[in-house]
């Protein structure tokens, strides 16, 4: 697929996080006078993949007017300061997200305790939103930008600040419609830390299935074409991986022995299926088994420590 992919009145903006194709994507909203929005923006330290990507599309990135993040982790909303400032972009963000876009302090020092030096490799440099520029969310508007309407639905469970967007029958769903990596047949988990709250992430599934998308648009990554199937398949999904690390809990086992148990769930999901060894590789990258056990882990502990015994 080319970096840049056109969907209908969209594109899709591959950025290359990393050096990893197809993992992470920037969705781009045009409009008739040469401005346009962007659904996510990346990470900080992809920016010059994203902006090139916006010029391939046709664009100028000074014509960026708004930017809306399904949520604040830095795959999603890495880059939204340094846009926001350089281009004078209004934010639009879940409402609990928006305070740590201001000041990203918290949000950093979370990061750092996950990432440690690798935290300037992967992300970047992530600055502040100004203020003046944050537009708050509560779930539930609609949103008129550049001539388009957009739907907002919060959609906690991944992360309590999680909001998707319906924009004439597609829906930019960030990670509450998990990864689907392009060439996979398997859908998988996205359960980082600190927040999966699996019975919040069902209610959500069930609201993003009652407006009935025609098409679903994943940060990770692209175009779904069977909504239906898809948005059901990640309930199932996210159960499994949650049921066998609290097998794993129940049996006592460590960190270490629960990243072995869903190391080997998850990759022989992906024999069966018939994934290559390279695209079993980069699963293990976009959807990491410690950062798995770590956000899973804590679920079990935090909202049902009685099943543990």
């Amino acid at each position: 697929m080319p970096s840049v992919q056109q969907l209908g009145d969209l594109y899709l903006i591959d950025t290359e996080h990393v050096g990893r194709l197809k993992t992470v994507g920037v969705f781009l909203l045009p409009a008739a006078d040469g401005r346009f929005a962007l659904i996510e923006t990346g990470s900080a330290v992809s920016l010059p993949i994203l902006e090139a990507g916006i010029q391939q599309a046709g664009f100028a990135p000074e014509a960026l007017a708004a930017i809306l993040v399904t949520h604040i982790h830095l795959d999603h909303a890495g880059a939204a300061g340094v846009l926001a400032r350089r281009y004078g972009a209004e934010v639009y963000v879940h409402q609990v997200g928006a305070p740590h876009l201001a000041d990203p302090s918290r949000l950093i020092a979370s990061a750092e305790r996950i990432y440690g030096p690798d935290m300037a490799r992967l992300w970047g440099e992530v600055v502040a939103v100004p203020e003046t520029q944050l537009r708050a969310l509560a779930g539930g508007e609609r949103l008129r930008i550049l001539g388009h309407e957009l739907r907002v639905l919060y959609t906690p469970g991944h992360a309590s600040h999680h909001v998707c967007f319906l924009f004439e029958g597609a829906l930019f769903t960030g990670d509450a419609a998990a990864i689907k990596l392009p060439g996979s047949p398997v859908i998988r988990p996205a359960t980082p830390p600190p927040e999966v709250d699996l019975e919040r992430w069902e209610a959500s599934l069930d609201a993003l299935l009652a407006v009935a998308p025609e098409r679903l648009l994943l940060t990770h990554f692209g175009a779904v074409s069977e909504p239906q199937e898809h948005l059901l398949a990640v309930k199932e999904r996210n159960r499994l991986w949650a049921e066998a690390i609290l097998a794993g809990l129940q049996a006592g086992e460590d960190d270490a022995a629960l990243i072995r148990r869903i190391t080997a769930l998850g990759e022989a999901e992906l024999r069966a299926a018939g994934a290559p060894p390279e695209l079993i590789a980069l699963h293990s990258e976009t959807s990491s088994y410690p950062m798995t056990v770590v956000g899973l882990k804590r679920y079990w502990l935090k909202h049902h420590p009685e099943r543990l015994s």
